[in-house]
């Protein structure tokens, strides 16, 4: 039981940072687009 509990905490905790790190990858990805399209043009 608690170590249930305590894979079920885990996995929630890498799924939210996986979250973050895809919104974060998304935000830089986003900023490199904008930045060489203000570069090119």
């Amino acid at each position: 039981m608690n170590d249930d509990s305590r894979s079920g905490q885990r996995a929630r905790l890498v799924v939210s940072w996986l979250v973050v790190a895809v919104l974060l990858g998304y935000g830089v990805v986003q900023t490199v687009i904008t930045a060489a399209k203000l570069f090119t043009h």
